[in-house]
C-alpha cells in the first residue's frame, strides 16, 4: 500500500537540496533535473511570484513489501506519473529516498505554472490528490489503503463487546450507518427525520451534533462516536447528494411535458390548479403599472411643492459712463 501526505514552502531551494542529498534516484518533470533550483527559480522571478509560497511538496511512501517488489527506479517513475496528473504544467523535481524499508518519493512542484504564471492551487488538495494518487495505483494493479470508519470506544464498551452484548452507542453508530449508505436520503433534514422514527434524536450544537438514544435517554457527541459520525462530514456528504440529486433529469415533469406537446398545449403551461389565467396576470399587471404611474406622479408633485422658485438678484455695475 501507497499513502501520500502534502505540505508547502517558502524555500523551494531548501526543500530540494533536503531531498536531492539522500536520493538514489531523481528526474524531472518540464525541467532539467540537475538545474531544477535554478529554472525553477527563473520561472517564478518572471512572473513576479518568487514570494509566500515558493513549492508545494508531496511525500509518496511505500509499503516495505511494494517497496522491494518495485525497487526505487520504478517508485521514482511513479513519482513522475503522479506529479504529471497532480501538477501539469508546472516545473517538478521528484527524488526517490531509500535510507529506510519503506521507499517514498519526495515531489517537490514549483508553485507558479509555466503556461498561466498563476500560483498552484493547494486548498483542501488533499482529496483530489487522493483520488488521483488511487487512481494511479490501480493503473499499476497497486493495493489502494481502504479508508475505514474511524471510532472512538471506551473501556466499557470493549468490555461489553467482548461478552457479546451491543453497546447503545454502537446501535447508534449502526442506525447512522445504515442511513448512509441509503442513497435516498439526501439531505441533512431527511437524515435527522428517519433517525427520529429509528428512535434516535438528533441535537445541533452549532458545529457539534449530539445523538440522544430515546430508550433510555442516553446522549453522546458525535465526536465521541467517531470522525465519521460528525456533523460536518454528515453534512458534506448528503449536501454533495443533494447537488447531484438536483442535476439528475426529471423524467416525470418531462413525461408531462412531451403529453402537453402531444395534446397541441403551449410549451409554457403548467398543471397548477391555482395558476391564473393569462387575461387575469395581465389585467392584474395593467393594475399595478397603473398604480406606480399614479405613485410617481404623486411623489413628483409633493417634491415640486416643496421647492420655493428663487428670484436672481439685482447686479450693480455702479454709475453709467
Amino acid at each position: 500500500m501507497a499513502t501520500v501526505k502534502l505540505a508547502r514552502t517558502t524555500s523551494c531551494n531548501r526543500a530540494i537540496a533536503y531531498a536531492e542529498k539522500r536520493a538514489v534516484e531523481k528526474d524531472g518533470l518540464n525541467c532539467e533535473i540537475t538545474n531544477a533550483k535554478q529554472e525553477m527559480t527563473t520561472v517564478r522571478e518572471l512572473y513576479a511570484k518568487n514570494d509566500k509560497t515558493q513549492a508545494h511538496l508531496c511525500i509518496q511512501s511505500f509499503s516495505p513489501e511494494e517497496s522491494q517488489k518495485l525497487g526505487a527506479k520504478k517508485i521514482n517513475q511513479l513519482g513522475i506519473e503522479l506529479a504529471e496528473k497532480m501538477a501539469p504544467n508546472h516545473q517538478v523535481a521528484v527524488y526517490t529516498h531509500a535510507d529506510k524499508d519503506h521507499i517514498h518519493n519526495h515531489i517537490v512542484i514549483n508553485s507558479v505554472n509555466l503556461e498561466t504564471g498563476e500560483k498552484y492551487h493547494h486548498n483542501n488538495d488533499f482529496e483530489r490528490v487522493a483520488k488521483i494518487h488511487d487512481e494511479l495505483l490501480r493503473e499499476h494493479k497497486l493495493e489502494v489503503v481502504k479508508k475505514q470508519a474511524v471510532e472512538r470506544r471506551t473501556m466499557a464498551e470493549r468490555q461489553l463487546s467482548q461478552k457479546g452484548t451491543v453497546p447503545w452507542k454502537d446501535t447508534i453508530r449502526q442506525e447512522i450507518d445504515s442511513l448512509m449508505r441509503d442513497a435516498s436520503v439526501s439531505s441533512y433534514k431527511a437524515f435527522r427525520e428517519c433517525l427520529k422514527e429509528k428512535g434516535i434524536k438528533v441535537h445541533d450544537r452549532g458545529k457539534n451534533v449530539t445523538y440522544e438514544l430515546l430508550e433510555g435517554n442516553k446522549r453522546v457527541r458525535g465526536a465521541k462516536l467517531g470522525a465519521d459520525y460528525e456533523k460536518d462530514v454528515i453534512k458534506n456528504e448528503l449536501d454533495r447528494r443533494e447537488k447531484a440529486r438536483k442535476l439528475e433529469p426529471n423524467e416525470e415533469r418531462y413525461d408531462k411535458f412531451k403529453e402537453r406537446l402531444a395534446d397541441g398545449q403551449p410549451e409554457d403551461r403548467t398543471d397548477r390548479p391555482d395558476r391564473r389565467a393569462i387575461s387575469d396576470r395581465a389585467r392584474l399587471a395593467e393594475l399595478r403599472h397603473e398604480r406606480e404611474l399614479t405613485d410617481e406622479s404623486r411623489l413628483a408633485e409633493r417634491n415640486l411643492s416643496d421647492v420655493k422658485p428663487t428670484i436672481p438678484k439685482t447686479i450693480d455695475f455702479g454709475p453709467k459712463l
